[in-house]
């Protein structure tokens, strides 16, 4: 608790400032000054009261006559000062000085203060240690120290004698004088700023709810826009498994193509053979008619084999064995010529045979094709592929890509397929080449196109996502604002019925009886102030008190 040791005087009122300071030692818990009227009790209070809050007492025209009058003491310029030792609400002693300077010209008096100082012990070093400050700034700083406000100070603790009254007061200065002593002043000026503070939030929250409204219809924008992206890659993972497997269809047909070459070029190398060997039974025929004819009348075809031998015996005997040699050659020929042409009636069947399965196959392989051509038709449709770019440079499809690719079939963009009929059977390899080249680069157009949605997309989510961050931590500053707000605003009113409270009870303390003795108490001390100021023996007492002095110096000169 903070409480006050000594208190020294110079040159304040009757105090002389040519006289040692005077020192006033108070006493704890309690200390009572007594003396007769003018001896400087209400000084001591006043000195009090200026050395811990700065103010001067009431009615003293800015300072001038609470310095000792330098008229009293025969000089132009007089200097005062108050010292008050003190112990802070820590319990530490410290020292206060306060000076101030009166200066007497022709007319006139001007009263100045002069900076105050303030001293203290170093804790640490045990070394005082003093520090010059402005004056105001020892009027914020000692009621600080002291732990007690500076108009509890002022109008309570050291309050004077002749503004004791001041709760007979009328009502807005009672009401001010109580507003400064229990600070409700700063609690008003609190509630008034939790009033601004909440006009200034509901704006905000105004504001930022029509914000956030628009954020849902762009995050409902941007599901709308996720949702497009999610179609258009599953439309492309499509895209991608047709392509994909008329890759691989067109992988098989090539495949069975290359097959049914390799079948028809053996089938032509077999008609081939088979024509040589038409040639030769032909000629082999042609060789037998005409040894038929040489032998004229066939005797064989009536007699059996052992006749024949029988006579081929007769005839070997007759005609030698020359002619016997020559007609057993002849028949192994005959022979020979028949299992020949067995053998290629047998293979022209088997080739009949392979033909047919041949043409099976080629009437299956065409129905492939026109399978195959009728997809390309189906995906040249959707997806609106471009086969103009493999036989135009890139400047000219980038004029006509919008009107010729649309509009043209593949039977019209085909050259084959327009010379040898429009099923779709005699696509050229480079053709086919052309539509797949077209198909990957559609497919990388929409690879593209995607890729840049997505990114497109990726950066609306993330932009909107920011600014719900952003917005929910505003809304979060908003709402911890907000609750701040009401915690002081509910301990400001908590205070202020406390203050209610004590300004109650503070005014059923104060009697009548009190204010009527105040009042005359009041009135006599007016009445002596008057009786001294207007003493006419005034002057003539500064004027001996000169000449006293200028005797004391001549003495003390010798």
């Amino acid at each position: 608790m903070a409480s006050i040791s000594k208190l020294s005087i110079r040159g304040v009122r009757s105090f002389s400032p040519n006289d040692e300071e005077q020192v006033i030692g108070f006493c704890f818990p309690l200390t009572i000054i007594v003396g007769a009227n003018g001896c400087g009790k209400t000084t001591i209070i006043e000195s009090l009261k200026y050395a811990v809050t700065g103010s001067l007492p009431p009615g003293n025209k800015s300072g001038q006559s609470f310095v000792h009058d330098p008229n009293a003491v025969g000089q132009s310029n007089v200097k005062a000062s108050i010292k008050l030792r003190f112990n802070n609400r820590g319990n530490n002693s410290m020292v206060v000085i306060r000076s101030m300077e009166l200066t007497q010209k022709k007319t006139t008096m001007t009263f100045k203060q002069l900076d105050g100082i303030l001293r203290t012990v170093d804790p640490t070093t045990g070394q005082r240690v003093s520090l010059s400050h402005k004056c105001t700034e020892l009027d914020r700083q000692i009621p600080n120290l002291m732990g007690v406000s500076k108009p509890i100070l002022e109008h309570v603790v050291f309050c004077h004698q002749e503004d004791s009254s001041w709760p007979l007061q009328e009502g807005a200065v009672l009401k001010k004088r109580f507003d400064d002593i229990f600070d409700s002043t700063k609690y008003a000026k609190a509630l008034e700023a939790i009033k601004a503070s909440r006009k200034d939030y509901a704006s905000q929250v105004k504001d930022l709810k029509a914000e956030l409204e628009g954020l849902k219809s762009h995050k409902h924008a941007a599901n709308g826009f996720r949702n497009e992206l999610e179609k258009c890659q599953d439309e492309i993972s499509g895209v991608d498994d047709q392509i994909n497997e008329c890759v691989k269809i067109i992988a098989e047909e090539d495949a069975i193509i290359a097959e049914k070459r390799k079948i028809l070029l053996d089938i032509q190398a077999f008609e081939a053979k088979l024509d040589d060997k038409s040639f030769e039974l032909s000629r082999e025929d042609a060789v037998l008619e005409k040894q038929k004819e040489l032998l004229g009348d066939d005797v064989m075809e009536d007699k059996t084999t052992d006749e024949l031998k029988e006579m081929l015996r007769d005839l070997d005997d007759k005609q030698g064995y020359q002619s016997a040699r020559a007609l057993q050659e002849k028949e192994l020929q005959i022979q020979r010529i028949g299992r020949n042409l067995e053998v290629i009636r047998r293979a022209a069947n088997d080739l009949n045979t392979r033909k047919g399965k041949l043409e099976a196959a080629k009437e299956a392989h065409a129905e492939v094709l026109r399978q195959r051509f009728k997809i390309m038709e189906q995906i040249h449709k959707k997806h609106q592929i471009d086969l103009m770019t493999q036989s135009q440079d890139v400047e000219s499809h980038a004029m006509t890509q919008g009107t010729t690719a649309t509009s043209m079939t593949l039977s019209t963009i085909f050259t084959s397929s327009t010379i040898n009929g429009d099923d779709g059977t005699n696509i050229s390899d480079e053709d086919v080449d052309a539509f797949l080249r077209a198909l990957r680069h559609k497919e990388i157009t929409l690879k593209n196109e995607w890729e840049n949605a997505k990114r497109k997309h990726q950066k609306d989510e993330d932009d909107l996502q920011s600014e719900i961050s952003e917005l929910q931590a505003q809304k979060s500053a908003v709402e911890n604002d907000r609750r701040r707000t009401e915690m002081t605003k509910n301990e400001a009113m908590r205070e202020l019925s406390m203050v209610s409270g004590q300004m109650s009870s503070s005014l059923t303390r104060v009697r009548k009886s009190d204010v009527d003795e105040a009042k005359r108490h009041a009135a006599q001390l007016a009445a002596t102030r008057d009786e001294l100021n207007n003493n006419p023996r005034r002057e003539d007492i500064a004027k001996e008190i000169r000449v006293q002095e200028e005797k004391l110096k001549s003495i003390s000169a010798t």
